[in-house]
């Protein structure tokens, strides 16, 4: 991979996760959307993302930086606390989950691999959203186990449970498949077969949820019977259905951001994995150039970007 295709990458999530911030929670069908627009739900300006790059960005940052755990976790601390990380200065719509983990380590200390919650009812999407700089570093990684391992230690700073990190499991290794040259329809077939005696059997038990993602007929499935919900089986669903009925990553962008609810996630998913399936395609330069604090963003993609390259 070059270090366009790595920026593309990166960009692709955060266009998406942009757009879709002025009708996040929005009805499904109430509105439609094809451009960045302001205002909406958190009465942004046009171009302004959210929590999903302000988790993503600290990530990078302390893979260039070869910190460790706790130092990410200090990251999140500075984002959430001290609005750093941000488009406009202002930290808003953070998950409870995640802001529950930030407060475990901040106010009560606790251990970074112990700050996420591992009660079914956190089960969110705000591990997912943040992790695509991770499947780039470990592309070249060839054990899988060790690449679940990594993969389930940066899912647990903020979410616990088995059925998340099963989530993170899946979605990352999507990731590195398509980084590898394999297509989405090719890796959802051998994907289960490479996962059955890889994974801690409490965390097989949760691959059930996403079944329905590796049944030959998923892409068919009626946009009516999608939903794009955070919960994290919701989520990931979403984005896999859209990645599979788009041919480009702007329509899959586009997509995803009309399905409503949980917009702005679903649609910074579904645009990272589409960049990945389509690594030729381009996600629209004006889109790119309306981002919000675009000086911040390139601080920390370039060089990310130049060392993953390498």
């Amino acid at each position: 991979m070059n270090i366009a295709q790595i920026k593309n990458i990166l960009y692709s999530g955060i266009v998406g996760d942009a757009i879709g911030v002025p009708f996040e929670f929005a009805k499904r069908d109430s509105y439609y959307v094809d451009t960045m627009e302001s205002g909406g739900t958190w009465e942004q300006p046009a171009g302004s993302w959210s929590d999903d790059t302000s988790f993503t960005l600290p990530l990078m940052s302390n893979l260039v930086e070869g910190g460790d755990y706790e130092q990410l976790m200090q990251k999140f601390e500075e984002y959430m606390y001290d609005n750093q990380f941000t488009p406009n200065n202002i930290a808003f719509g953070i998950g409870q989950t995640c802001a529950k983990a930030i407060r475990n380590w901040s106010i009560n200390h606790y251990p970074a691999l112990e700050c996420g919650d591992p009660s079914e009812f956190a089960n969110g999407n705000g591990a997912l959203m943040r992790l695509a700089p991770l499947a780039i570093d470990l592309r070249n990684e060839s054990d899988l186990k060790k690449r679940l391992a990594l993969t389930k230690n940066y899912t647990t700073l903020t979410h616990r449970h088995p059925r998340a990190i099963m989530a993170s499991y899946i979605y990352l290794e999507i990731l590195h498949s398509l980084l590898n040259g394999k297509n989405l329809t090719d890796t959802l077939q051998v994907l289960p077969n490479e996962f059955r005696g890889a994974v801690d059997a409490i965390e097989w038990k949760e691959f059930d949820y996403y079944q329905a993602i590796f049944q030959p007929g998923f892409k068919d499935r009626s946009r009516d019977n999608i939903k794009s919900t955070g919960y994290v089986v919701d989520t990931l669903l979403a984005v896999v259905w859209t990645v599979l009925n788009s041919k480009s990553i702007n329509e899959a962008i586009i997509l995803a951001v009309n399905l409503g609810e949980d917009t702005d996630t679903i649609a910074s998913i579904a645009g990272t994995m589409a960049s990945c399936q389509y690594l030729s395609d381009r996600v629209d330069s004006n889109w790119v150039g309306q981002l919000q604090n675009l000086p911040l963003l390139q601080g920390i993609i370039d060089p990310f970007a130049k060392i993953e390259a390498k």
